[in-house]
């Protein structure tokens, strides 16, 4: 019996749209090379971010989330078919836009990119003196510590003690957020007034609100008297008390007090995240200062303290990234090899990318758009998954010609690495390095929405042949 020499699984090597109809797409259709780099051209409104984000990017997802539980689907946002004929050979769709990172005070590009994993990694093998585990070099993990009786069920049982301890990274005085937080009183209510007078004046805090209402039928205070008149102990229950659930009406609700209310809703964002009447109240009510106990390293005394070759985790976070790379390629230890090569290779991919004036301690919420793309891009370079669809939305935007370059080298690795590649791209020079290209157009709006597969185009490979 003749054999094929193609097996079967190896035909599966296009991704095929047919009559797509989102936005202003007129029945679009389209064959993209599967592992292989495409870039998608045309006019703005042309229908590029339609065809990609819209269509193949969105079907994607929608079928990797109806493969959760109906538990988990409900919490995750409904996504409708998009209004396309046929889609066929979709591989999981990875986005890389030029959205803002997430604005997690706790957030750092260290922390974004795993290059301050493999820091600590790196401090607890080879570091002096040795103070633990990777943990114990880690600002969002606290130490902890504990003793206690346990019985053990063993023939007639005993009651043993027991202790443990937990070293982790995080200053005790900050918790790890590097600054420390003076809030002034007087600007979160009027001490002359009473609870039900509106001696709030934060915003958000109105008189018939969730917010004031809890306060006022919790049972811990006197809402008819003025805040200046409450006991040492009634003023306490106001502003520091721990989380306890209270009847508030028919509903059961979780009151606290008012100082932690606000430092979890509106003090654990950047300030450049927080909406603009936020930021206000934010910006008269509470003054930052730089932890005298860390010096703004958000790190321990002990993670200070170990060292290798005279730098600290704390010196290499806040080095500039092309120094810190200089620096992990200068050090020879044989044990650790491997993990100072892939420590390496990730921080000369900042380098590469034109990230190298970036910290890892630079909190990733004051990112631009375009140095919060690439900074994803970073992190994906280093993954383990191939065989996935990367999607990027003009990630050459700001770019210096000669860095161009360097995204360039980038988007080809992750093409190399058996990934398939959709760059939504104006640039001449990123177009020139694609294996296929698809133009959208051939105007804006409804003059647009038709595509033209160019066969042939200068520095395409085979694949666009």
């Amino acid at each position: 019996m003749p054999h094929s020499s193609e097996h079967p699984a190896d035909r599966h090597d296009l991704i095929r749209v047919q009559g797509a109809r989102v936005n202003n797409l007129k029945d679009v259709s389209v064959e993209l090379p599967k592992r292989r780099l495409t870039v998608f051209t045309g006019v703005s409104g042309s229908g590029k971010s339609s065809l990609v984000f819209g269509t193949i990017a969105a079907e994607s997802q929608r079928l990797i989330n109806e493969t959760y539980s109906a538990f988990l689907q409900g919490f995750m946002p409904t996504l409708a078919r998009p209004d396309v004929d046929l889609l066929d050979g979709l591989t999981t769709a990875i986005l890389v836009d030029q959205e803002r990172m997430g604005a997690n005070a706790r957030s750092t590009v260290g922390t974004a990119t795993d290059a301050n994993a493999m820091l600590r990694v790196l401090f607890s093998r080879i570091g002096q003196p040795h103070i633990g585990s990777p943990k114990a070099f880690a600002f969002n993990v606290p130490s902890v510590s504990g003793v206690g009786a346990m019985t053990v069920q063993k023939g007639e049982g005993k009651t043993e003690r027991r202790s443990f301890s937990i070293a982790g990274g995080m200053c005790p005085r900050c918790e790890g957020m590097g600054s420390v937080k003076d809030i002034d009183l007087s600007q979160l209510y009027d001490d002359r007034k009473s609870l039900r007078e509106g001696a709030f004046t934060i915003p958000g805090y109105n008189a018939d609100g969730w917010n004031v209402r809890i306060f006022i039928e919790s049972g811990f205070l006197d809402p008819d008297k003025p805040i200046r008149d409450y006991g040492e102990q009634e003023l306490d229950d106001f502003l520091r008390k721990a989380p306890i659930k209270v009847k508030v009406g028919k509903l059961n609700l979780t009151y606290e007090g008012l100082l932690p209310r606000i430092q979890k809703s509106m003090l654990g964002k950047e300030k450049d995240a927080m909406q603009p009447h936020i930021r206000a109240f934010v910006d008269r009510a509470v003054a930052y200062a730089t932890c005298s106990d860390c010096g703004g390293s958000r790190l321990s005394e002990a993670a200070r303290s170990c060292r290798i070759d005279g730098v600290s985790i704390a010196d290499a976070c806040a080095m500039q990234i092309d120094q810190l790379a200089q620096w992990v390629e200068g050090l020879e230890e044989p044990t650790v090899a491997p993990l100072l090569g892939g420590l390496g290779r990730m921080l000369r991919s900042f380098v590469d990318i034109g990230l190298g004036y970036l910290s890892l301690e630079r909190p990733t919420g004051t990112l631009s758009g375009g140095e919060a793309q690439r900074t994803r891009m970073i992190r994906h370079l280093g993954s383990s998954l191939t065989d996935v669809t990367y999607v990027f939305d003009e990630p050459t935007i700001g770019l210096h010609p000669h860095d161009i370059q360097r995204m360039n080298a980038l988007l080809l690795r992750l093409r190399d690495k058996g990934n398939t590649v959709l760059v939504v791209e104006h640039k001449p020079e990123v177009i020139a390095i694609a294996d296929h290209v698809v133009d959208l157009g051939p105007g804006a709006g409804t003059a647009g929405g038709r595509s033209s597969t160019r066969a042939r185009w200068r520095g395409c490979g085979a694949a666009a042949r």
